[in-house]
């Protein structure tokens, strides 16, 4: 069976549009001041996520770390991405409007070739603190507009902890009206306050034709119950996750909301042992780092921060989020803290 195409997402999102998408880690080698991408182990990990059920793979969002790459390390990336073995896994991309509108241009034209189905876009950086609505809705559809002319279906994406604004309810309402605004399929909601930002976008009334996409993990759940089939998931975490996911998605669709539940808090345990601050996203390079995907494009994890979560992964109460969980840690099999992890799943 063929990927889904964004003529198929256009004409039905609720139904089309993927129950479980990862924002996928970029896998690094070299040294600082700067790394680079390891495309040999990205494509691995692509491969191995498709296999394990991700129903759909974005590129360049990495958890704030994708948000760092420089255009050409873009173009690199979503070269490198379409050249794994995903069957049918969708691909799809994260532009930025502050790149501006020439190498949003190129860059999707690149997208255009190598067939994602989906490209999603985020405020600008390049905003005031104090935007409003309007202003916000203006940064965003330009990008929108040039991925309609090239007949992609669009998504957006609220994530403040990256853009420093909100991507609200009411900007996306506005949005749709613009030229362009036919092809928005989905809108990624990554903000910590559930009843202000996913709820909001549930509850409007211009957005029901929408796929609501948690980018919050710890609000997974929750959104599943609210929403039903007009909820999936985009996450960082399940880059670290995906058996987990998959169960959270095979519980949520037998009905067995407390099996949803529990399994949701064993990611949260893992969630929040990546935090520092509460109300700021997991930094989830720690969970790259114990993958064997590389250390942060500039940055080092510190050894004391991979032990905090490890001997998270290790207090879980349940035996089988402890199993899910290291079996997804040790997807490729080969990272330095295997053995450790592989007695998990005995």
């Amino acid at each position: 069976m063929p990927p889904v195409t964004s003529a198929q997402l256009l004409a039905d999102p609720i139904r089309c549009y993927p129950a479980t998408t990862v924002a996928c880690f970029d896998p690094t080698t070299g040294a600082l001041p700067r790394r680079e991408l390891d495309e040999a182990r990205n494509k691995v990990f692509l491969e191995r996520l498709a296999t394990a059920g991700a129903d759909a793979l974005l590129i360049a969002a990495s958890t704030g770390h994708g948000h760092l790459r420089t255009v050409d390390e873009l173009v690199n990336w979503f070269r490198a991405a379409a050249e794994a073995d995903i069957g049918e896994t969708v691909l799809m991309a994260l532009l930025r409007p502050e790149d501006g509108p020439e190498a949003n241009g190129r860059l999707l034209d690149h997208l255009t070739e190598l067939k994602y189905a989906v490209v999603f876009v985020r405020p600008g950086t390049n905003l005031p603190s104090d935007a409003t609505d309007c202003q916000i809705a203006d940064n965003v559809q330009p990008v929108v507009e040039q991925a309609v002319a090239r007949g992609l279906a669009v998504g957006v994406y609220s994530i403040p902890d990256v853009s420093g604004v909100v991507l609200s309810a009411d900007a996306t309402a506005t949005l749709l009206e613009m030229p362009g605004g036919d092809h928005i399929v989905a809108a990624k909601i990554t903000e910590a306050d559930y009843d202000s930002s996913t709820r909001t976008y549930l509850d409007h009334p211009a957005l029901v034709g929408l796929k609501i996409v948690q980018g919050w993990d710890p609000h997974l759940a929750q959104a599943l119950r609210d929403g039903g089939e007009r909820c999936g998931v985009t996450s960082g975490p399940m880059s670290l996750a995906v058996h987990q996911y998959s169960h959270i998605f095979a519980a949520a669709a037998a009905g067995d909301w407390d099996e949803v539940s529990q399994a949701q808090a064993a990611v949260t345990t893992l969630f929040v042992s990546m935090q520092d601050d509460p109300t700021k996203f997991a930094d989830l390079q720690r969970a790259k780092v114990i993958m064997g995907l590389g250390q942060p494009l500039t940055g080092e994890v510190t050894d004391s921060q991979v032990e905090r979560v490890l001997a998270a992964l290790e207090a879980l109460p349940r035996a089988d989020d402890r199993r899910r969980l290291a079996q997804s840690l040790d997807l490729l099999g080969d990272g330095p803290y295997h053995v450790r992890l592989a007695a998990l799943c005995e």
